[in-house]
């Protein structure tokens, strides 16, 4: 027997096109309705570690406690500033890298619904886009001198400025994470919040169609694997870390 066709909505062209078909009309209905500015992500977009002050931080420099180690790959990330990290964010817009901003990876924090795309001009030509997505969270992008960055609804901030992602109430929850920085390598648990979820790793943050390493859309309950350097994207649904 031949082996069962797979439905075109679980393939991963038909969830490209689709995203990309959102967010052309994402962008166009935008343009009468601009949506408001994003703010610096507070409390609510991202879990502070508990309990810390400015001695924990000191303390945390010279020795990290064996329960941060386990949260995170590199605790000293963790320690960022929060001064530092609203004179470093950047507030929603359209930039040209090597222009405006300076070349190289960043994290969007949303506030509600957001939105990214990353063009190789400023045309505004569908041809023109490298990568784009409707997000909530946070999603990881890497931009390249000569090419333009538009987020709306967000925030963005360079990785080296911005905090380590924390899970919040024990839950990796939707969201974008970078293994071995925010999530330890290894087997997870991945949880739908509803009817169905998406899940996707990848090997880099470009957003580009090779750099998916596997995706998958699920109604229910699923494990997957991950590295250290890849991606893990969250869609409708959740990661619990073991206690």
């Amino acid at each position: 027997m031949g082996r069962e066709k797979k439905p075109f909505y679980k393939s991963w062209w038909f969830w490209v096109a689709l995203i990309i078909l959102i967010g052309i009309i994402y962008n166009l209905g935008s343009r009468e309705n601009q949506l408001p500015e994003g703010n610096m992500p507070g409390e609510k977009d991202i879990a502070e570690r508990p309990g810390q002050d400015d001695t924990q931080r000191a303390q945390d420099r010279d020795g990290i406690d064996e329960a941060d180690k386990d949260k995170v790959a590199d605790p000293d990330e963790a320690v960022t500033d929060e001064s530092e990290q609203k004179d470093a964010s950047i507030k929603a817009g359209m930039y040209k890298v090597g222009t405006d901003i300076a070349s190289g990876e960043y994290i969007l924090f949303s506030s509600g619904s957001g939105y990214y795309q990353v063009t190789t001009d400023s045309t505004g030509e569908l041809d023109s886009i490298i990568t784009n997505d409707i997000f909530e969270g946070t999603r990881y992008v890497t931009v390249q001198d000569g090419q333009y960055i538009e987020f709306r609804n967000s925030t963005a901030i360079p990785v080296d400025k911005a905090p380590v992602l924390q899970p919040k109430d024990g839950k990796y929850q939707e969201g974008m994470y970078k293994v071995g920085r925010d999530i330890k390598s290894g087997e997870y648990k991945v949880v739908p919040d509803g009817k169905d979820a998406y899940v996707e790793v990848s090997k880099d943050s470009l957003g580009a169609i090779d750099s998916i390493v596997t995706n998958d859309m699920f109604s229910s309950e699923k494990y997957i694997t991950i590295q250290d350097g890849q991606y893990i994207k969250l869609v409708g649904c959740h990661i619990v870390i073991s206690q």
